[in-house]
């Protein structure tokens, strides 16, 4: 782990050095730990010398299992520093979230199925299964396009290099998601879709500013305890009682399941993944470390010591931890990926890249919260073209301090969704058991009808009340008391 920390101290600092350096990393809003991911990507990628090559393959695969674990540590301050929404409003804004990611990725399929229809199989002889490539790779990522290659391989839909095609097209996902998201980016900023905290330091091209300010303040004598750590104290509680919850809860679900004999016998991969404990485990420890920052600001609050948290330091350490959750994400990205089938992958690529763009830009800010609709579309669109890490790189260009409530709502609505979709249960079972045993047409057509009722329920519900100007207000020049139109 040393030498891997001491790899991504160098990149940071190199990346520091080359956004200073050049004016065009600035005007494009790139941060350091961008730059500094992709040098490490470029570093591990290119083998420069035998010796080099087996030293940054060892660090590349220590930093491999670095982001999941640095998301969990950014939700875990999320609570722990701020005041989580009224409940009313959080259910309308989670609720929206959770029916968008079913819309993203649920037309991820739909699309993919309509190619596969359309454009493939008149010209190629392929399984129907092969247009659920797109959900595999984008919206579910290697884990999910190493589960489904065994699918794949089943007698029933027999498509030869569907593990490769998986991966091969969540690598593909995972760099056009972080390009064309920087590219959607600049567009959004300089359009003024978002809250402009990235032009509110120094204007695009010119060198950033200095700005000297304290960056959090001590709640505590350092005769007793550094003030730092003790906010790393906090952070860690919150962090322990995730992971305590995620194991409960786990746990719970396994004994639940065992005693109602719930279970089947066979091992195949649909049956895991219909199984309780498969379900309840298939939710991501960053939402049992967000209920862990609550916990710990309950507690305190409770015992009267609430003003022992510091906001600013909170927010300085998960910052920290999400710079380096960049780096690590960016460098260890998997370009050996070997494919088959280039001409129909490349049709499902370029389908699932018009989808993704088409929601992130049309219709997130139709079914999305209006107050930070492009943020929270932002994470969901390296979801949808990777994973969350992608999203939460993208979400730091535009929303550094994590302030929007993007990311709180992202994570309240995951259950809603990942047991499901993206990796999920219906992810699985479709290719078994409707894509190889129903006409393809009539199977795409239904799952676009589908898609198109949720866009619509999303943009009814994202719709504001009207007040009805039919009704002449009371003026009160009458006597009576005016009424506010």
């Amino acid at each position: 782990m040393i030498p891997a920390f001491l790899f991504v101290a160098i990149l940071l600092m190199l990346g520091v050095v080359l956004r200073l350096v050049f004016p065009l990393f600035r005007w494009l809003y790139i941060p350091a730990s961008v730059v500094a991911g992709l040098l490490g990507l470029l570093t591990v990628q290119t083998h420069l010398s035998e010796a080099i090559s087996v030293h940054t393959s060892k660090w590349a695969s220590v930093l491999s299992s670095w982001p999941g674990f640095l998301i969990a540590i950014v939700f875990a301050g999320m609570l722990l520093e701020r005041k989580p929404a009224p409940w009313r409003q959080s259910v309308s804004r989670v609720g929206r979230q959770g029916l968008m990611v079913w819309v993203i990725v649920l037309g991820e399929t739909a699309i993919g199925l309509l190619a596969t229809w359309l454009l493939i199989t008149p010209f190629f002889d392929v399984p129907n299964s092969i247009g659920t490539l797109i959900e595999t790779g984008f919206a579910g990522g290697h884990g999910t396009a190493a589960a489904m290659g065994q699918v794949f391989e089943h007698p029933s839909i027999q498509l030869i290099g569907g593990l490769d095609l998986g991966i091969l097209m969540a690598t593909g996902g995972l760099m056009y998601g972080l390009v064309s998201g920087i590219l959607w980016i600049n567009i959004a900023v300089r359009r003024g879709w978002v809250a402009s905290k990235v032009t509110s330091g120094a204007k695009p091209g010119s060198p950033d500013r200095q700005i000297n300010q304290p960056i959090g303040y001590g709640k505590i004598g350092k005769d007793t305890i550094d003030p730092l750590l003790l906010q790393v104290l906090w952070l860690a509680f919150a962090l322990g009682i995730g992971f305590g919850l995620q194991t409960l809860v786990t746990a719970a679900a396994g004994y639940a399941e065992s005693f109602m004999n719930a279970s089947s016998q066979s091992e195949t991969q649909l049956t895991e993944r219909m199984s309780l404990q498969s379900i309840v485990g298939s939710f991501p420890l960053f939402i049992y470390t967000l209920f862990g920052g609550w916990f710990v600001r309950i507690g305190l609050r409770k015992l009267g010591h609430e003003q022992a948290i510091d906001r600013e330091t909170i927010n300085r350490l998960t910052s920290t931890a999400m710079d380096i959750l960049i780096v690590s994400a960016i460098t260890t990205l998997n370009l050996t990926a070997v494919a088959t089938l280039i001409v129909p992958f490349s049709i499902l690529f370029i389908c699932g890249a018009l989808w993704t763009g088409f929601c992130l830009m049309v219709l997130a800010r139709r079914i999305l919260p209006r107050e930070h609709w492009f943020e929270l579309g932002l994470i969901n669109y390296g979801m949808s073209t990777g994973t969350t890490a992608t999203g939460f790189v993208l979400l730091r260009l535009v929303d550094p301090e994590l302030e929007s409530g993007a990311a709180e709502d992202y994570a309240m609505a995951a259950p809603l969704s990942s047991p499901f979709i993206g990796g999920g249960m219906i992810t699985i079972a479709l290719p078994l058991l409707v894509l190889e045993r129903f006409p393809l047409p009539a199977t795409s057509m239904m799952m676009c009808f589908i898609v198109v009722g949720l866009i619509l329920l999303g943009q009814r519900w994202n719709k504001p009340r009207v007040p009805n100007h039919d009704i002449i207000p009371d003026t009160g020049e009458d006597g009576g008391h005016p009424t506010n139109p």
